[in-house]
């Protein structure tokens, strides 16, 4: 009897303890499942730095399709970790953000498959579409999802009738790939003849004449400057001999077509010929802020900023050649392969080969007129720009249209300087601003003798504390024995 009740007892405790158990994990599951259904973070950073700001919120709630992200990084670099924590902050945001990173080192062919060229791109993929970004921060990935679930798409118009580069030709002088790479951003490229057209159309983003080889005719160009007047965004690549009767166009929003071919004796460094000019700096402009890829311009001509510019306009040089280049005025010595800079007759360098005006219109008009407003002290007329949109036109001009062809567009970085501008020029960079986040911190006074009792704790007295302790057990233990 003694031993049935002895293992009843023990079964009693057994069923007990496995009960427990069981309880104890269930409630554990039950808890991981709730935490699953019901993330939450808290940010206990003052400058938020693990918070996402509120345009970019707003873009992810508008975010209804799956988008996979693919980062490519170097494996373990401290850009990769950067690039982590912001995506885990967006893919907590959006369930249909997810992300992997590529190391291009290790998986070249799947680099190559996305025309990654530098590290630290991504490449986000959803609603049919690729849209890369460039640059990994915030602003970069929230106006990459922007475009890439943005239904509408913008029109990029092409001028034609004067023999300029045809729009969807594959020979070397076409623009297909220039065409292609601006289908991938999302844009539509359409022809626009004026000679058919009263007017450029009303959904125009842009409007682009690609190197006439024919001038425009009066008509044509009174509704470009209707356009660029009534706040459009007009792009005009000319090339040296070939003005395509815009030159006094030009002139006319402060920008000087110069009648001379560019040398460059570096440019014969790096394979080139000598027309064609390299360049490896940049203006302070939006278009080319933190570009540093070269670019090539094969038979280029000078446009410069005309100072002073007409009243409210202001124009800003994006790309100029090293101070060795020069303007050659004298065509005849340029054929017969004997350019030399001659300090009488020829412009010397850094030489501009593109350059942007920016247009504010009523001021512009006011003073065409005669009737220029008070202008504020120190108070530039470009900022404007807050009046609205259609207060401001844009005029940008470069003194080559090959750069952009399908010779050129690829070579090292022509087609994404090609592609800046054309993204500035439809309003695609200025989408989203998010402000950086300054790094906080709280700075801590100690006195002396505050400094001299810390570094005596940590130095002395816990050390200390640990040996004692040592020696304590150590005494204990051989007092047991």
């Amino acid at each position: 009897m003694p031993g049935k009740v002895t293992g009843k007892r023990n079964w009693t405790y057994g069923s007990n303890s496995v009960i427990a158990t069981l309880f104890f994990l269930g409630t554990l599951i039950f808890i991981v499942l709730i935490a699953e259904k019901h993330a939450w973070r808290l940010d206990l950073t003052e400058a938020g730095s693990y918070t996402l700001s509120e345009p970019t919120l707003n873009v992810l709630k508008t975010v209804d399709q799956p988008v996979r992200i693919k980062g490519f990084f170097q494996t373990a670099s401290p850009e990769e970790g950067k690039a982590q924590d912001l995506l885990d902050m967006y893919r907590f945001a959006s369930k249909n953000i997810t992300f992997e990173f590529i190391d291009p080192d290790r998986r070249p062919e799947v680099a190559k498959s996305y025309e990654v060229r530098t590290y630290g791109t991504l490449v986000l993929e959803g609603y049919g579409r690729k849209q890369v970004a460039q640059n990994p921060d915030e602003e970069g990935i929230t106006n990459a999802l922007l475009k890439l679930s943005r239904n509408e798409q913008k029109k990029i118009l092409f001028l034609i009738g004067h023999a300029e580069h045809p729009l969807a030709s594959t020979d070397k002088d076409g623009f297909s790939s220039l065409k292609a790479s601006l289908e991938k951003e999302n844009y539509q490229a359409e022809e626009l003849n004026l000679l058919q057209q009263a007017e450029v159309p009303k959904d125009a983003a842009v409007v682009i004449v690609a190197g006439p080889q024919k001038p425009l005719l009066p008509q044509e160009i009174d509704t470009l400057k209707q356009f660029v007047e009534r706040g459009g965004r007009l792009m005009v690549l000319l090339d040296p001999f070939f003005d395509g009767g815009l030159k006094d166009f030009l002139a006319g929003y402060g920008i000087k077509l110069g009648d001379d071919i560019v040398v460059d004796k570096l440019s014969r460094v790096f394979g080139g010929s000598y027309l064609m000019p390299v360049v490896v700096e940049y203006g302070q402009h939006r278009i080319a802020e933190n570009f540093g890829a070269a670019t090539f311009y094969p038979e280029a001509r000078s446009v410069q900023p005309i100072k002073p510019a007409p009243q409210g306009i202001e124009v800003e040089i994006l790309a100029s050649t090293s101070p060795q280049a020069w303007a050659e005025r004298n065509i005849q010595v340029v054929r017969q392969g004997q350019a030399a800079f001659d300090e009488n007759e020829d412009a010397p360098g850094p030489i501009p080969l593109a350059v942007i005006a920016e247009i504010d219109v009523t001021a512009f008009k006011s003073g065409a007129q005669g009737e220029a407003p008070p202008k504020a002290p120190g108070k530039p007329a470009a900022k404007a720009r807050d009046k609205g949109p259609e207060k401001v036109g844009y005029l940008l001009a470069t003194g080559d249209s090959d750069f952009a062809c399908n010779t050129y567009f690829g070579l090292s970085g022509n087609g994404d300087l090609f592609l800046n501008m054309v993204n500035f020029m439809a309003q695609e960079e200025n989408l989203i601003t998010v402000k950086a986040r300054e790094k906080g911190g709280q700075m801590m006074m100690l006195s002396q003798n505050q400094a001299r009792g810390i570094l005596l704790t940590v130095m002395v007295l816990v050390p200390l504390l640990v040996l004692l302790s040592g020696l304590a057990v150590y005494r204990v233990r051989r007092s047991q024995r």
